[in-house]
């Protein structure tokens, strides 16, 4: 079940309902790679599989806005999750089989009885009755099936672009991007820079990214994006400092 203990430094970032804050847990970074990724452009659906997000194209990125454009381009993959009288976002990770798979913080779900609401991007809003919470840390798993989200909704959305590769390449200094659900589905995004990639933070009691950028109250079980969209992690906490903890991609991975 999930751990209630509230963290010391960082202000879990953030279901809100009115303001309130909890945290997460831990793993290991060494992870298979995921398997490739099926594309899914078609918009009938007929597979029923979705899109993955397309990589940003940008020519000056130091000058231009890669978080209002991550969300103008790949909105779809996020959602708003509510959870009893809580509200956190979620990021649309994979299909598999013909059931979509979306991720966000366990603390989201910390006081959820039997119903998650889930809210997309255009506004179409499903329950999801199947979802799954770690214990070893704060990763959460929702599992809706294709059927009940109208073709022409899902045509709309999109899965997250993750490639492994990229993870482990990932260093001090990098550029990158959050977004969450706070204001709206993918309303909240800023870009922000990697503080470590890879550091234990005691208040977890895992290893977490660290990371620089804006956040606000109902960001948490975000995402965390490179800057060409590449799926990192899942936003965890973020304190007083604007510095957020994030679960690793690969300890995502290991929760699926």
């Amino acid at each position: 079940m999930v751990r209630k203990s509230c963290l010391k430094k960082w202000a879990a970032a953030l279901c809100v309902t009115a303001a309130l804050l909890c945290p997460g847990c831990g793993a290991d970074r060494n992870q298979e790679d995921a398997a490739e990724a099926v594309s899914g452009n078609d918009a009938r659906m007929d597979s029923y599989t979705l899109a993955v997000c397309p990589k940003l194209q940008w020519s000056d990125p130091e000058n231009e806005n890669l978080a209002d454009l991550l969300q103008k381009q790949c909105g779809g993959m996020m959602v708003q999750i509510s959870a009893g009288n809580h509200l956190g976002s979620g990021v649309i990770y994979d299909t598999q089989g013909d059931v979509m798979v979306i991720v966000t913080a366990a603390h989201v779900l910390a006081d959820v009885q039997d119903i998650v609401g889930v809210a997309f991007f255009d506004g179409y809003e499903a329950e999801c009755a199947d979802f799954s919470v770690s214990e070893r840390s704060d990763v959460a798993v929702l599992r809706i099936p294709l059927e009940q989200i109208p073709q022409e909704n899902a045509a709309k959305y999109y899965r997250a672009n993750v490639d492994n590769a990229s993870y482990q390449k990932l260093e001090e200094g990098y550029g990158c991007i959050v977004m969450g659900c706070r204001d709206g589905v993918a309303a909240d995004a800023y870009e922000g820079i990697i503080l470590d990639p890879w550091i234990y933070m005691e208040d977890y009691g895992q290893h977490m990214i660290w990371v620089r950028a804006a956040g606000k109250a109902g960001m948490s079980g975000g995402g965390l994006f490179d800057r060409q969209g590449r799926y990192l992690g899942i936003l965890s906490g973020v304190n007083e400092d604007d510095e957020w903890a994030v679960v690793p991609l690969g300890v995502v991975q290991a929760e699926l």
